[in-house]
């Protein structure tokens, strides 16, 4: 097993030439900073929940199988250089970047704190040490993707979004927003990375109200 590299909660190691273990960690980080204290357990949660969703999905992964409370097998593809960020509701940077003028919105849009949208955002980022929102021309300019890849990986997203929010409100939660990863394998592209409390916001409804 050969080590590869150490991210914010989980590291990374190589077991075959197309074959990766994520070992998550109790590390904590929030808007690109890493904390010194850590979250007893945390990284059995996130491996759990990480495996809860990849198979839960009716999406294409990389996921292969668990191998311990706190690992997970995947295979190696070529990440694509984008983070795919829905939001659901009127909250996070998106009211910064509103109130700032970066951002429009539809008409309709009730901007009060935390008030959902009328239908989910797709609001993708860069992937580099401070995320940077990006538009679908910024994307293509960039070469992050192709046109026809953030169309796609707009509505897949969504669609995600969706199917998870679902989940979420049957179980007493909303989900506020969620950040997805797409790589390539193969050519077709696929869901990677990871699904869990660091991707995502939860509300509980019984206490939710703008």
């Amino acid at each position: 097993m050969k080590f590869l590299t150490s991210g914010k909660v989980k590291d990374v190691y190589e077991l075959e030439n197309d074959i990766l273990l994520f070992k998550f960690s109790n590390r904590v980080s929030a808007y690109d900073v890493k904390f010194k204290d850590e979250i007893p357990k945390k990284g059995e949660i996130l491996c759990k929940f990480a495996e809860y969703w990849f198979n839960k999905l009716d999406v294409p992964n990389h996921f292969v199988e668990r191998r311990s409370d706190t690992e997970i097998v995947v295979k190696k593809i070529n990440m694509l250089p984008i983070e795919c960020v829905v939001r659901g509701y009127f909250y996070g940077s998106l009211v910064s970047r509103w109130k700032d003028g970066k951002i429009s919105l539809e008409n309709d849009v009730k901007t009060d704190l935390a008030a959902k949208l009328p239908n989910p955002i797709f609001d993708p980022t860069t992937k580099s040490t401070h995320d940077v929102p990006v538009s679908k021309e910024e994307s293509v300019s960039q070469k992050l993707v192709t046109s026809d890849e953030y169309d796609w990986l707009s509505k897949k997203s969504i669609q995600i979004y969706e199917t998870m929010s679902m989940i979420a409100d049957n179980s007493g939660f909303i989900l506020a927003d969620l950040k997805l990863e797409f790589g390539k394998l193969n050519n077709e592209i696929i869901l990677a990375d990871s699904i869990g409390p660091d991707e995502f916001r939860l509300w509980p409804k019984d206490t939710y109200k703008i």
